[in-house]
């Protein structure tokens, strides 16, 4: 005969489940450790390597001036005309086209209108205006003509038909400089880990034909001519001229702090350079997801657990709640103390105004890049928690998640060019840490939440074939 109670229970309800997994959770001692080396950790190594890592503080002239030059003098008003035959796609703001300068010094004003192989037309000057001309490139005919200080760009796809680009007021002198420039921006090539970036020259190539300066000018291509080669700023360039074309090399760039392409704008993403140490406290958060997962299949608990509550699927969802929970509120902490407390060592080693302006908690990019932070904590650990309940056993189950986060990260810096390393953040679980970016770069693999998709994708599936599991398998 068996016997069934006729007292109600209500120990397997959502509200009990919850108490239970919190009062499990709360009392294993290992939880309190994984909370307190977590927000260490994320803390530490954030200050540590905001610390380590510097860049020169920005204490220059507030502009670039570099390029070769093919020029002749100019008195009053007048034009120059270039066909612009090729231009090599050296770097995506490489610039070509004519100029009217001051003088040939670097630093004296200047208007350009300039071809880039990845934004199109650019009419610039006095390095400090950048005005959108159009997606052109090469071959294009371009002109700038003088008319008192007022100096008006032109471009025409047949020399025939001209359409105006816009003006701009610059003070010149009477007699300026005019003719062809090149150069090209340095190249930005990642150094190290985190977001830590370098730059190596690159070198850009134009050839011009139908070159004319009117009025009164000497033809390009006539033998003896007034043009000249010159090299202005510290730039690497070359010329050479067969009749009447010219092919004319440049390194270096023309702009202004505030124009697009101004080099010395900081590159690195120094909001997510300040939670650097988030990647520590994800190794502790999916340690501790295992151990909740996986502890009372080794200690043989969860025969009780799955006796007092034997709806399983709803025992895993109640677990699953308390453990994210309580990851995110712990990885919110770790996360904006990690912030505040690398922002002192971050301006200390020249990370300030005007390339990296200062900013706070409450800055839309830094709240995402935090809160995202400690979303990713929640995730982790439950991705832990699913491959530890699958698994079973602790320790092979934290060498699976652990492989998933830190080797795509070895592999991808070690080995790896830069496009196969963006293909690995993009597949693996490491995509995640793309919530914390605030600037796209040369290396960027995904958009934040995009990246953030993805490891939610793989704890997604892991938590369902855990739950399946939980409820085919005996405890």
């Amino acid at each position: 005969m068996s016997y069934q109670s006729t007292i109600p229970s209500r120990g397997d309800g959502p509200g009990a489940l919850l108490r239970a997994e919190w009062t499990k959770l709360r009392t294993v001692r290992g939880t309190g450790i994984c909370v307190l080396l977590t927000v260490a950790l994320t803390v530490l190594l954030s200050v540590l390597l905001s610390n380590i890592a510097s860049t020169d503080p920005y204490t220059g002239p507030r502009y670039t001036d570099a390029f070769g030059f093919v020029h002749r003098q100019m008195t009053g008003d007048g034009t120059v005309t270039a066909r612009i035959a090729s231009q090599r796609p050296s770097q995506e703001w490489a610039k070509a086209g004519p100029i009217i300068k001051a003088g040939t010094d670097p630093g004296a004003t200047y208007a350009a209108l300039l071809l880039t192989p990845g934004h199109g037309l650019r009419l610039e000057a006095a390095f400090s205006t950048s005005i959108d001309g159009g997606a052109f490139r090469a071959p294009q005919w371009l002109r700038l003509r003088r008319t008192g200080d007022t100096i008006t760009g032109f471009d025409s796809a047949d020399g025939r038909n001209w359409r105006r680009v816009g003006s701009v007021t610059l003070k010149l002198p009477p007699t300026v400089q005019v003719g062809l420039a090149v150069t090209s921006p340095p190249g930005t090539v990642k150094v190290g880990s985190g977001s830590q970036t370098g730059t190596v020259p690159t070198i850009g190539r134009a050839t011009f034909d139908n070159v004319s300066v009117r009025p009164g000018a000497v033809s390009a291509g006539s033998p003896g001519g007034a043009w000249r080669y010159q090299k202005v700023g510290a730039s690497a360039t070359g010329f050479s001229q067969s009749a009447g074309t010219f092919t004319v090399t440049g390194s270096g760039d023309i702009a202004g702090f505030g124009t697009p392409s101004f080099p010395s704008a900081g590159n690195d993403d120094i909001i997510a350079n300040s939670l650097a140490g988030v990647q520590a406290g994800l190794v502790v958060v999916l340690a501790l997801g295992v151990i909740v997962g996986a502890g009372e299949y080794r200690t043989a608990l969860a025969r009780t657990t799955f006796t007092a509550s034997p709806r399983r699927g709803q025992v895993l969802a109640a677990r699953t709640i308390v453990l994210a929970t309580t990851v995110f509120v712990t990885g919110l902490a770790a996360s904006a103390s990690a912030y505040l407390a690398a922002q002192p060592g971050q301006h200390k080693n020249g990370f300030v105004p005007p390339a990296y302006p200062h900013t706070s908690l409450t800055d839309p990019l830094v709240l995402r890049a935090v809160l995202g932070s400690a979303l990713l904590f929640a995730v982790a650990a439950v991705l832990g928690l699913a491959i530890g309940t699958l698994v079973r056993r602790p320790a092979p189950a934290l060498i699976l998640v652990l492989a998933a986060f830190l080797v795509p990260q070895v592999v991808g810096s070690a080995a790896l060019s830069v496009d196969a390393q963006k293909w690995l953040d993009r597949l693996t679980p490491v995509a995640g840490l793309a919530i914390q970016q605030t600037r796209i770069r040369f290396d960027t693999a995904i958009s934040p939440w995009g990246g953030f998709a993805v490891v939610c994708g793989y704890a997604a599936v892991a938590l369902i074939a855990a739950a399946i599991t939980v409820r085919r398998r005996d405890a």
